[in-house]
């Protein structure tokens, strides 16, 4: 199981509580307990000894949301999934980002605007196709139905329970 994620999981994974507000694309609702979901993600991904992809890209917009200062240790802490890895936007990927533009898109594509259409979105979805992935999970509108129309299928954090809340007991202390 290959399963690639999108920023708006990466960041739901990586923060203790749910850091934005996420809707499910297809629907429009609320998506309750949003890190909860995405840690049960990447449990089940790691239990079924699949492989969460994160796009060099999605990293890229990942970082640039936190501090410099906390780069290493955010790093460290992806690498310490031994289900994560990070795959960069190499050369197969530019073929699939490529492909992506459709007859319609090329009609009207500027041709100094084509650096322009690159975006990381198509990045993203051009990733998860050279690498063969299962599936693409996502909350980025554009991106969950441009991947679905193109043949991945695509999930948002609606499709997966939470992990349930851990609820410490309060235990007597030990008497000796």
């Amino acid at each position: 199981m290959r399963v690639v994620i999108d920023t708006n999981i990466l960041v739901q994974f990586m923060c203790d509580a749910d850091p934005v507000d996420l809707k499910d694309p297809e629907t429009g609702k609320m998506v309750e307990r949003a890190s909860a979901r995405a840690n049960a993600l990447v449990e089940m991904i790691d239990q079924r000894n699949g492989v969460v992809i994160i796009p060099a890209p999605v990293l890229a917009e990942y970082l640039i949301g936190i501090s410099q200062d906390a780069y290493q240790a955010q790093l460290d802490l992806m690498n310490s999934f031994s289900c994560i890895e990070i795959s960069p936007f190499d050369d197969m990927s530019a073929i699939e980002c490529a492909l992506l533009v459709d007859e319609q898109e090329h009609k009207v594509l500027d041709p100094n605007a084509t650096k322009a259409k690159l975006r990381f979105d198509r990045q993203i979805l051009a990733i998860a196709l050279a690498n063969g992935a299962d599936e693409l999970w996502t909350h980025d509108k554009g991106l969950f139905f441009k991947a679905k129309a193109s043949g991945v299928t695509t999930k948002s954090l609606a499709k997966i329970a939470p992990l349930p809340d851990q609820k410490s007991l309060d235990l007597p202390p030990d008497e000796d």
